[in-house]
């Protein structure tokens, strides 16, 4: 089966990693798998690629940003040409299969909402384009949790495909050892607790009151590090968050190795005011972690309340810091964890199911 997987750019989020994961799974399996990214290929664009297995092809369509006929009809003849038996699409990019949508030669076209569908479309004018593509059966949607399953069909008037993401098993990277070493520098005794928090600086991340919660746990004398991994913090935002953390909270800005880091830590933080189903979030159960999270999008389908993780009550500072000293007096054991991932979140079963849904639309 030749499949491409098609999205704006394989930049450093959780999305992006797991189109390269399912791309790599699939490609071990036999497929002809490609992946392609519509903007111009830079450092940034580029992030993840580094990651693609040498079996799965790649492509740069180098589109800029804005919607013209003549963009549309780069990705409708890149198409064409290729001939694949799948399209697979990521984020909100259906607006620009619109010429190829609708010509006879299309190929099957499935499309994964990563997110809750009223944060899927940037206007209302995107939303009633998909709408279309997706009631006419032109494109086949598959969601990633209950919860943004739910947020479909609030938005669409039906229930779409659902199926939850999947996360490569982790190997250590060639810098595990001098990682292990870095954060054996952030404990302050052999009873440090380290959490770690991974997302680019960004308002949905509700990175402040994480820094809050943790301000308040210093002040109560609490033994901790938390480590914050990802980009963006140089920003407006990002420096006013700095400057308002405690000393035992740590930002080391993005990282190509992150799982490196989970390995070396106790516990994962995440604080979201709204969630798809995060990567980094399976990535922690997978290393052992015990997660800290907030109740929202895909989190409650993967942690079950004080047996695989602690959920917050709430989105407020008092909920969140309430979950860490559940956590704090219960920590949960790693070994278990890591089954659970196993048993629940690996990518060969997310590939499956993957593979499962073209070939039932291809016959």
């Amino acid at each position: 089966m030749k499949i491409i997987h098609f999205l704006y750019e394989l930049v450093s989020g959780g999305a992006e990693r797991f189109v390269v994961d399912l791309a790599n799974a699939q490609a071990a399996g036999n497929h002809d798998v490609t992946v392609c990214i519509l903007r111009p290929l830079n450092d940034r664009s580029g992030f993840n690629r580094q990651f693609l297995s040498p079996q799965v092809g790649f492509r740069s369509l180098g589109v800029e940003s804005g919607i013209s006929p003549a963009k549309l009809r780069v990705v409708k003849d890149y198409f064409l040409s290729e001939r694949p038996d799948v399209i697979h699409c990521h984020h909100n990019i259906l607006p620009y299969l619109t010429l190829l949508a609708f010509n006879p030669r299309k190929p099957v076209i499935v499309h994964t909402v990563h997110s809750a569908a009223e944060r899927a479309n940037k206007n209302s004018v995107e939303r009633c384009l998909t709408g279309f593509m997706y009631k006419r059966r032109i494109v086949r949607p598959v969601t990633i949790s209950s919860e943004c399953n739910a947020s479909f069909a609030r938005v669409y008037g039906f229930s779409a495909d659902c199926i939850v993401n999947g996360r490569a098993e982790y190997t250590p990277g060639r810098d595990s050892e001098s990682v292990k070493q870095e954060i054996a520098g952030f404990r302050a005794t052999d009873n440090t607790k380290v959490f770690v928090h991974v997302g680019r600086c960004h308002p949905v991340k509700n990175q402040q009151m994480l820094i809050d919660a943790f301000n308040a746990l210093d002040k109560e004398g609490v033994d901790f590090t938390l480590l914050v991994l990802g980009a963006a913090f140089d920003s407006a935002l990002g420096q006013e968050i700095v400057k308002r953390a405690c000393p035992k909270i740590h930002f080391l800005g993005e990282k190509s190795n992150v799982a490196d880091y989970l390995m070396n830590s106790d516990a994962f933080c995440l604080t979201s005011l709204s969630e798809g189903l995060s990567i980094s979030l399976l990535e922690a159960i997978q290393c052992g972690l015990t997660p800290i999270c907030t109740p929202v999008g895909g989190n409650p389908d993967v942690v079950i309340d004080s047996k695989t993780g602690y959920l917050s009550a709430g989105l407020s500072q008092e909920a969140y810091l309430y979950a860490i000293h559940r956590y704090l007096d219960h920590p949960l054991d790693k070994a278990a964890q890591k089954q659970y991932f196993k048993e629940n979140f690996s990518m060969e079963t997310c590939c499956a199911k993957y593979v499962a849904l073209y070939e039932k639309m291809i016959h």
